[in-house]
C-alpha cells in the first residue's frame, strides 16, 4: 500500500494562532516603547524647568545684589502680594525691577536704564500698570501657585540678629505698641522711628512639587 505524502506548510489554525501571538507581542512592544518615550519627555521636561529656576533664581540673586534705594520708590523694597518691586544699579544707571506672578507665571520685568529720577518715576508709574508692560515681561517659570517675599529686619532694638517678617507685615517696622520696638527706657507708645534696613530677603515659590525658597543677604543700600 502506497502511503500518500503530508503536504507541507501550516494549516489555517496555525497561522491564526501565530498571528495572534504576533499581535500581542507587538501591542506589548508598543506600550513599552510608548512607556519609554513618556518617560523621556517626563525627564526633559523636568531637567528644562530646573534649568529655567536656577537661571532664574542667579538672576534674582544678582538683582538683590545691586539693589539700591532710589528715593523714588516708597521703599526700597515693596511687595503687594504679587509684585516685588525693587531699584537696581547697572553701569549704565539704574533700572527698575519687577518679579510678579500674573496667571501662574513667575515673570521679571526690567525698564531701561535711566540717569534722571524723574525718568525712574515715569518708569515707577508705568509699572503700576501690568497691561502696559507685561509685553517686555520674561515668563521665569511656569505653573506657579504662589508668591512670597519675605524680609530680615533687626529683631530689636540693640539685639543682634534679625527676624524673617512678610514684607507686607508692619512687624519690624519701628515704633509703636511693641516694647522690643521702643528705644531703650521708654514704653509704648513710643515715637515712630525709621524702619530699619533689612540684612537679607527670602522669596518662597508655591509650586506643585512643593515649596521653592530662596535666600540672600541684602547689600547696604546706597544711591
Amino acid at each position: 500500500m502506497v502511503r500518500r505524502a503530508r503536504p507541507s506548510g501550516f494549516t489555517l489554525v496555525e497561522v491564526m494562532v501565530a498571528l495572534v501571538i504576533m499581535a500581542v507581542l507587538s501591542a506589548l512592544a508598543m506600550r513599552g516603547m510608548d512607556a519609554l518615550m513618556r518617560a523621556k519627555d517626563a525627564a526633559l521636561a523636568s531637567t528644562d524647568r530646573t534649568l529655567k529656576l536656577n537661571t532664574g533664581m542667579s538672576q534674582f540673586e544678582y538683582d538683590m545684589a545691586m539693589v539700591v534705594d532710589s528715593k523714588v520708590l516708597p521703599k526700597a523694597i515693596m511687595f503687594d502680594g504679587a509684585t516685588l518691586r525693587i531699584a537696581r544699579r547697572t553701569p549704565q544707571g539704574i533700572e527698575l525691577v519687577l518679579w510678579t506672578l500674573q496667571d501662574h507665571r513667575w515673570q521679571r520685568w526690567a525698564s531701561a536704564p535711566v540717569v534722571h529720577l524723574s525718568e525712574l518715576t515715569d518708569a515707577w508709574m508705568r509699572s503700576q500698570q501690568w497691561g502696559a508692560i507685561s509685553g517686555g515681561a520674561i515668563t521665569v517659570l511656569d505653573n506657579v501657585d504662589d508668591f512670597q517675599v519675605y524680609v530680615c529686619n533687626p529683631a530689636a532694638v540693640n539685639t543682634p540678629g534679625c527676624s524673617w517678617n512678610n514684607v507686607q507685615s508692619t512687624q519690624g517696622a519701628g515704633g509703636g505698641n511693641n516694647p522690643q520696638q521702643c528705644p531703650q527706657g521708654q514704653q509704648p507708645p513710643c515715637p515712630q522711628v525709621a524702619a530699619p534696613q533689612p540684612d537679607g530677603i527670602r522669596i518662597v515659590l508655591k509650586v506643585p512639587e512643593g515649596e521653592i525658597m530662596r535666600e540672600r543677604q541684602l547689600p547696604r543700600f546706597g544711591t
